[in-house]
């Protein structure tokens, strides 16, 4: 009687929820019917038991993880548990399947899955009241049962393969003469079940043991055959829910208990039981039933139809509890290839893997200081000759260099120097005031610099100073070195450069001269364009004089007009003298002044004074300035002598050009913090062969040329901290590239 009121409380209870959900999907259509979104696609889990089994623990965990990430789209994952363990009447599954069909009415289900062959028909039934085209995908169903279910097309799934077989053999494996096997079951058609598939195993295995079954038996019963059982037996159960007193328990805990009792190893088919005193058997994991199962849906969604899918069983895989191994002496070794051994105890080093490491490690280092303090014993004497021998000859090349090595010690301000440059050999030491007031006055700031900043940071000293001998003549010193830390002290070593410095000045003063020659040179070769550009402003001065006197000669005199002429003289003359003053900068000679310069300006100057040289070549130019050009850092007369020679060079190289035909362009543009100019023509090009060789002095192929005016190009670029390159256009000519730094802004 309290079941059946039991029952019908349930079955009350399932109305009332049934009429609430009722309601809520009225208002839930009434809302779609107001245009809310329809919901993503929904997948609907069906087990069979109740939550709490750990097989369903590990199905609906591993389900709700991967359907939503191998979807990669917008998923609803439902669960719901019929606990078919318990049999119930057909109105209280009616009532539930219909419940749980209006119950998802509106959720959008697109899958079901069937968790356990329970639960099968159970989704059957509800796919009816829901939509017969919603694929049904079963998880963990016995190969063996499939047959008898005569399922529908569009019911998939990859079954599970229950023969104990591989089991049985595992046992009979790890524990070498075991005579005996004890089944282990329940008192439900469950059991039956696996009652037959144990028989049909032990039938199959050649030299079987023999098999003993204890099935229905209340499980204190079950406990206390497990404690009388002997060596040369094993025990293999499936674990049960109901024994033969009616007591409901999960398979897990029922295996619990055996494993407890049991006086001999005790084996299994199913991978939840594994921690659970077992030792271990040929199992397929629930978790990989669910990962294969979401495989199966996650395609279905897909657009995948049922046929085209892999539904080949599960594969089973060995499983054995490291802690029985030990329990029951078995050896690791005759375990068969790809058995997963679980709950391994780590091992001594695998605990204390550090602190071992540490230990050795401390003893390997003092074994090697020892050797080492005595290696350092018996050669201290060899190190202290070689040692010295290498101070003599260190000494000797110093010498033979003219190096001299300073050291100056901070705390008594004394410098000792083995022998200072210009002064007389011998190590003395003296007042870093006094090596201040040899310095010329010019450096002497910056050597002092150099080195409080050494002393301050550590950084090497690398300096270049003149100093002041006694007879007033100045000499260069290289002096290069670094501070020591901790000991207060600047090493270092100085040389005598003035003869470096000398020879660097003379070719300064030969590469100006050279430069200013090549101008002169050049500006010879534009004599009829700057005759050109002169006599046109003279002229016009000739003119409106003329016209002046003779207004002048007139009884009225027009003074508007004469003040016009007048203004026109002076523009003209300015016009001129602005020609003059630029042919006076070019025969300039002096040295090099940087200034922020604009190169499109001075690209107009410079072609002002190409223009009759232009006209008389039938040369056209075409000038392409980038506009707003940043200004460089340069000087002005020397980069006009690099767009002088770059322009003649090319008037040059399209002689042999039809007239017409001769275009010479000249381009700017700004590119990062870089300004280039381009200079390029359409003449014969230059041989492959020689672009390597293009800016080399005195390498030409005009004939009666010098081959400098390349080599003085490159050398004004570099000094501007800028580069010249030369290369051939694919359409015919040549194109050379002259790139200097922006100016910095400040």
């Amino acid at each position: 009687m309290g079941a059946f009121a039991q029952s019908r409380h349930s079955l009350a209870s399932a109305v009332a929820v049934f009429l609430s959900m009722l309601v809520g999907c009225f208002a839930s259509r009434a809302c779609a019917a107001d245009g809310a979104d329809a919901p993503p696609p929904a997948v609907l889990i069906v087990h069979s038991n109740q939550r709490p089994t750990p097989a369903a623990v590990v199905i609906e965990d591993t389900l709700r993880g991967t359907i939503p990430a191998q979807l990669r789209r917008p998923v609803e994952v439902h669960s719901e548990y019929l606990d078919v363990e318990i049999p119930a009447s057909a109105t209280l599954v009616a009532d539930q399947i219909a419940f749980l069909a209006h119950k998802y009415e509106s959720r959008n289900v697109r899958a079901i899955i069937a968790s356990a062959a329970g639960a099968v028909p159970f989704a059957l039934r509800l796919r009816e009241q829901m939509s017969s085209a919603v694929p049904i995908v079963h998880i963990a169903v016995p190969l063996d049962a499939l047959p008898a279910m005569a399922l529908p097309g569009n019911v998939v799934g990859k079954p599970v393969d229950l023969d104990p077989t591989a089991t049985i053999k595992l046992a009979l494996q790890l524990h070498p003469g075991v005579s005996r096997i004890v089944v282990v079951l329940g008192a439900t058609e469950r059991d039956r079940a696996w009652e037959k598939r144990i028989r049909e195993a032990a039938a199959r295995i050649v030299e079987a043991p023999d098999f003993e079954y204890i099935a229905g038996l209340p499980t204190d019963q079950v406990l206390r055959r497990m404690e009388a059982l002997t060596s040369g037996t094993v025990v293999y159960t499936p674990g049960y829910f109901t024994d033969g007193a009616g007591e409901r328990v999960t398979p897990r805990r029922s295996v619990e208990r055996i494993a407890q009792a049991s006086a001999v190893p005790v084996y299994g088919s199913l991978d939840t039981f594994l921690d659970s005193g077992i030792v271990g058997g040929s199992v397929t994991p629930y978790e990989q039933q669910a990962r294969e199962a979401a495989g199966l849906v996650v395609r279905l969604l897909d657009g995948a139809t049922p046929a085209s899918l892999d539904l080949s069983p599960v594969p089973q895989v060995a499983m054995v509890d490291w802690r029985q191994l030990r329990r029951w002496r078995v050896d690791e070794a005759s375990l068969p290839a790809g058995t997963i051994v679980k709950f391994r105890e780590p091992t001594l080093w695998d605990r204390y893997w550090r602190e071992i490491s540490v230990g050795i490690a401390v003893v390997l280092l003092q074994a090697g200081l020892i050797a080492a303090l005595l290696v350092q014993r018996r050669t201290r004497d060899t190190m202290a000759t070689a040692l010295e021998e290498s101070q003599k000859r260190m000494s000797l090349a110093a010498r033979a260099a003219r190096l001299s090595t300073l050291v100056w010690d901070v705390a008594r301000d004394k410098v000792r120097a083995t022998r200072l440059p210009r002064q007389p050999a011998g190590e003395r030491a003296i007042a870093f005031e006094e090596v201040l007031e040899s310095t010329h006055v010019a450096d002497r700031d910056e050597l002092q610099r150099a080195v409080t900043k050494a002393l301050a940071t550590g950084e090497e000293i690398d300096v270049e100073y003149r100093t002041v001998a006694a007879d007033g003549e100045v000499y260069w010193i290289a002096a290069r070195g670094r501070a020591e830390k901790g000991d207060g002290q600047l090493i270092g070593v100085a040389i005598d450069i003035t003869e470096r410095k000398r020879a660097e000045l003379r070719a300064l003063e030969d590469r100006n001269a050279l430069r200013h020659m090549t101008r002169v040179s050049m500006l010879g070769q534009l004599s009829a364009s700057i005759a050109h550009q002169l006599n046109q402003p003279l002229a016009a001065i000739l003119g409106n004089a003329e016209a002046a006197r003779k207004m002048l000669a007139r009884e009225r005199v027009d003074l508007v007009e004469l003040r016009e002429i007048c203004d026109d003289i002076v523009t003209e003359d300015n016009r001129a003298a602005a020609v003059i003053r630029r042919l006076g900068a070019l025969y300039k000679r002096g040295e090099m002044t940087m200034e922020p310069l604009d190169l499109n300006a001075l690209i107009h100057e410079t072609f002002d004074l190409l223009r009759a040289e232009f006209q008389i070549r039938h040369v056209t130019p075409i000038i392409d300035l980038a506009p707003e050009l940043p200004l460089v850092d340069g000087e002005s007369v020397q980069l006009q002598q690099v767009v002088l020679n770059l322009a003649l060079n090319a008037a040059d190289a399209m002689n042999r050009t039809k007239v017409g035909e001769r275009h010479l362009v000249i381009r700017t543009e700004a590119l990062d913090e870089e300004a280039r100019l381009f200079v390029i023509d359409n003449g014969s090009g230059i041989a492959i062969d020689h672009l390597i060789n293009i800016f080399d002095a005195f390498w030409t192929t005009k004939p009666g040329g010098m081959g400098i005016g390349l080599a003085i190009c490159q050398s004004i670029v570099a000094a501007h901290h800028g580069r010249i390159t030369a290369s051939n256009n694919p359409q015919g000519g040549a194109t050379f590239c002259m790139t200097l730094p922006l100016k910095q802004r400040t």
